[in-house]
């Protein structure tokens, strides 16, 4: 082999060897395009991995997407119920309330006896395979009998436990087999905006579902003029109509995050309890069957700006006591009308709803220290709690803030002396002195802080008011701009403050 044979067989080989590896690395996978191929390829498994998943039921597991409200429907559908109650009543028939079920007469007869039995529907949802149903307490209160439907099936169910402070209860239902139901969610973790599912029996159509979203947090409210329920709701435009109280509220996870419970003299406005709320009551109303709370035994309201000023507080922080019951553990420790609780224990204390729940979470007879802004003085009190009495439910409400209008005149009222008579017409003591509030202007600056006629101002600041005399003392040596607190009375012997800023 000549020279030239020689370098053109060399060339040769070394081609062929870089074929050869290209294939080789190519059957490896080793080239930048196959492993974007590859990388592909994988992704598109986990995918469909992951629509497999989403396709199945909420039996004990939550889900962390969906591609469609009709896969969440799917899912959770299985564990929501109705329930059916039978109530006896008088002949007259319920009072109908926004927040109850739906319970109608049964028809008018000739001789129309003293009691009838009344039928009525609502919602629930299984929380576990053994057959505990959450549900809301005005839909199985005085309740004879209690059924629950589920996919088909109907059981006799027996009520556990009840709590009407959060509006929620528990029943049981027995099952030959495991029942599906629906995982507890995190309702702190929602936010406004968010999709949510509302799932129930309104008007007695069964597993009715609507969409919607949550429009607000922290919404309070009464119960037929009754106690300001602990749960502070969620506000949703899902439709919630009679019947779908006790009904779950769902994320887009099938995870349990309310419970609808009330729906509003107007359209797109429902509300849910918090599972927040359901968490923290759950483990007393299944081994009690009932919520034991911790009591102070205190009416208070929030602080607003103009009070804030007053205290020389830089935000309008803390919880203005309205009034103290007489022997209860706020009387005992030494709490006062016209304290402004601003923490207790270690926890500030920046709204009503703080000290509230603080407070509602912890057994009777433990003790708590609150901290307190008195006389311009910050002080310690330490209180042992007692049991919260329902008849009393309200006396930890918050108070709500006094209607407002414009100010624009300084004082603007009607004044008389408090007389014996109109101590008696306002069932005041005898022995109480001030002056009575007959009149006030709309634009008087007493009328943007809530006074109305028929009040009688009894204090301000420091000094007591006995007379006109004594009002009008004060009064004069008052400047523009003073923040000073009137103490004042409401028919009935009911004490109130009030801060005013002198204009």
């Amino acid at each position: 082999m000549n020279t030239k044979q020689q370098i053109l067989f060399t060339a040769l080989m070394v081609f062929g060897a870089l074929v050869f590896g290209m294939i080789i690395a190519g059957g490896l996978n080793l080239t930048e395009a196959t492993r974007a191929e590859e990388a592909g390829r994988a992704a598109a498994a986990v995918e469909d991995d992951s629509r497999t998943a989403q396709a199945r039921r909420i039996e004990g597991h939550a889900r962390t997407s969906i591609d469609s409200f009709a896969d969440l429907a799917e899912a959770v559908l299985p564990a929501v119920v109705t329930v059916e109650v039978a109530r006896i009543e008088e002949s007259s028939g319920p009072d109908f309330f926004f927040r109850r079920s739906p319970f109608q007469r049964q028809p008018e007869r000739e001789a129309e006896p003293d009691e009838q039995r009344l039928q009525g529907a609502g919602s629930g949802f299984v929380i576990s395979a053994d057959g505990w149903i959450v549900t809301n307490n005005h839909v199985i209160d005085r309740a004879e009998d209690v059924t629950v439907r589920l996919e088909g099936r109907e059981y006799e169910a027996e009520v556990r436990g009840r709590d009407q402070e959060t509006d929620l209860a528990l029943i049981k239902i027995e099952a030959e087999r495991d029942l599906p139901f629906l995982p507890l969610g995190d309702s702190e973790a929602l936010r406004v905006g968010d999709w949510i599912m509302a799932i129930g029996s309104p008007l007695s159509f069964e597993a009715s579902v609507t969409v919607g979203v949550v429009s607000a947090k922290g919404r309070s409210f009464g119960i037929e003029g009754g106690p300001t329920s602990f749960a502070n709701y969620i506000q949703t435009d899902a439709a919630i109509n009679r019947g779908n109280s006790g009904g779950p509220l769902v994320n887009t996870a099938g995870e349990v995050v309310g419970i609808a419970t009330a729906m509003a003299w107007a359209e797109n406005i429902g509300f849910a309890v918090p599972v927040d709320v359901l968490e923290g009551v759950l483990p007393q109303l299944r081994a009690e069957g009932k919520v034991r709370r911790g009591y102070l035994g205190v009416q208070i309201r929030d602080l607003e700006h103009i009070e804030a000023r007053y205290y020389k507080l830089d935000e309008p922080n803390g919880a203005q006591v309205q009034s103290v019951q007489p022997d209860t553990p706020a009387e005992k420790a030494g709490v006062e009308f016209g304290d402004v609780i601003l923490g207790v224990d270690d926890h500030d204390v920046v709204g009503t709803r703080d000290l509230i729940d603080y407070v509602a979470a912890l057994a009777p007879g433990e003790s708590v220290e609150l901290e307190i802004l008195r006389d311009s003085k910050r002080i310690t009190l330490e209180v042992v709690l007692e049991e919260r009495p329902a008849q009393v439910a309200q006396s930890e409400a918050p108070t709500p803030a006094p209607p407002r209008e414009e100010a624009t005149d300084w004082l603007g009222l009607e004044l008389r002396p408090l007389t014996a008579n109109l101590r008696q017409r306002s069932g005041l003591d005898r022995r109480q002195r001030g002056v009575y509030v007959s009149g006030v202007s709309a634009r008087s600056v007493f009328a943007e802080r809530g006074f109305q006629a028929g009040v009688v101002i009894s204090g301000i600041d420091d000094a007591e008011i006995r007379d006109l005399d004594d009002l009008e003392r004060v009064v004069a040596d008052l400047d523009s701009g003073d923040l000073v607190r009137v103490e004042a009375i409401v028919p009935g012997g009911q004490r109130f403050f009030s801060v005013i800023e002198v204009p």
